[in-house]
């Protein structure tokens, strides 16, 4: 008959006996007929120790914040105390009967920033929340010491002029030691050409960034802190996650060469098609450095036998062409792989223009107690001659460029020849 144990474990979840040794044990009692039916028990989700156990972190959690949020407020209120008692005291002059006198919104923000230089430390460990945005513009008043040296600098004429004169000096030198230039505009003349230079002041010091987050302290408990981050790494991780200009770039692309493609099949169906002048224009232009040029193959014309020697050395003057690296297994399947130099590699001369179109250079902020020497510079040479934008930051306390970007506005060389052919 059935045995008990032998069905307990066929349905046990640990070592269950395979179904043959069931039907084999079963068969040997004289049962013929077998039948099997598995069963599976589904638990509930929603159960009493499971509601009540949600409800137990919850609360637990939700007190844990509060408790977090009252540490933060007591500190705050201790951190306002003590900035007040560091004040300086108010004169006899300006104070009223009861000995005090309304706060200015100006000492109230100069004291705040004193009080923020001197709290400034760096904790054990900073743990980011969030991405760097930038804090509130400020700008430069009157009793500044560096809005008082722009006043003495703006008033002293001669020195403005060497300041301009110095960076067209630095420009032109520069280029005529850069060989790119040199092979363009030919030989240099560091003493001809026209200048445009003006000096701009800032109105404040640079923007600054910051990213939020939570900072360990050496007294080992956690604040809310903020950490100041570069320009430089702000506004490149903005256009990681932003890439606008390359973005629209495919977008053009794409463009063309789908009307490109819908010129080539209205012609192909026989009407008449027009192409437009950009079209037109890159039609002509050589591939790209990436893409392998086509090599055309001059038909070998029937040897003669009065000229065997010629043959023999235009055999000699052919270099021999290289072996490809063969793999043995592909061989013996009938299997070849394609030559990697005669892949087809797309055009990206449109691509890259329009980049160039989109892409904007990172606008240059002067650093505190700088200011921007901005204009253009014609550098004159023997083939050609060019135009540079450019952009340098003067430090007056250092008496010299920190900062120098410049590039080509436009070129025009002394004979052109014309593009369409002679």
């Amino acid at each position: 008959m059935f045995k008990p144990q032998v069905f307990r474990r066929s349905f046990s979840l640990f070592r269950r006996t395979p179904t043959s040794t069931v039907v084999k044990s079963v068969s040997q009692h004289g049962n013929e007929a077998i039948r099997i039916q598995r069963v599976r028990i589904q638990k509930r989700v929603f159960t009493t120790s499971r509601l009540a156990g949600s409800a137990v972190v919850a609360v637990g959690f939700w007190k844990l914040l509060d408790w977090l949020n009252e540490e933060i407020e007591d500190e705050e209120e201790l951190q306002q105390q003590h900035r007040r008692a560091r004040r300086p005291p108010i004169p006899g002059e300006d104070a009223n009967d009861k000995g005090g006198r309304e706060i200015t919104d100006e000492e109230e923000g100069e004291w705040e920033e004193q009080d923020d230089e001197e709290e400034e430390d760096e904790g054990l460990i900073f743990l980011p929340t969030g991405f760097s945005r930038p804090r509130p513009r400020s700008y430069y008043r009157g009793s500044d010491p560096e809005w008082q040296t722009f006043v003495r600098l703006a008033q002293d004429r001669p020195r403005v002029d060497k300041i301009r004169g110095e960076l067209v000096t630095t420009v032109r030198d520069l280029a005529t030691k850069n060989p790119r230039f040199t092979f363009l505009l030919g030989k240099i003349d560091p003493t001809k050409g026209s200048i445009w230079i003006e000096v701009k002041f800032p109105d404040g010091p640079p923007l600054e960034y910051e990213r939020p987050g939570i900072q360990l302290t050496e007294d080992l408990t956690f604040r809310k802190a903020t950490q100041m981050v570069d320009s430089l790494h702000h506004k490149k991780l903005a256009n990681v996650l932003m890439p606008t200009a390359v973005a629209n770039s495919v977008y053009s692309d794409m463009k063309m060469r789908l009307h490109a493609s819908w010129l080539n099949l209205r012609k192909y169906a026989g009407f008449e098609v027009k192409q437009s002048p950009v079209q037109n224009m890159f039609k002509g232009l050589p591939p790209s450095p990436g893409m392998p040029t086509p090599t055309t193959q001059t038909p070998v014309a029937p040897s003669t036998p009065g000229a065997p020697a010629a043959a023999d050395a235009e055999k000699q003057a052919q270099p021999p062409s290289p072996s490809l690296p063969t793999n043995p297994t592909l061989e013996k399947l009938g299997l070849t792989l394609p030559d990697p130099g005669q892949a087809p590699t797309m055009n990206l001369a449109y691509f890259r223009l329009m980049l160039m179109k989109y892409r904007k250079p990172m606008a240059i902020e002067p650093p505190r107690g700088t200011f921007l020497v901005t204009g253009l510079v014609e550098i004159i040479g023997e083939k050609a001659k060019m135009t540079l934008d450019v952009t340098a930051v003067y430090d007056p306390n250092m008496a010299k460029y920190v900062m120098l970007n410049s590039r080509a506005r436009s070129m025009t060389k002394y004979k052109q020849q014309p593009r369409g052919g002679p």
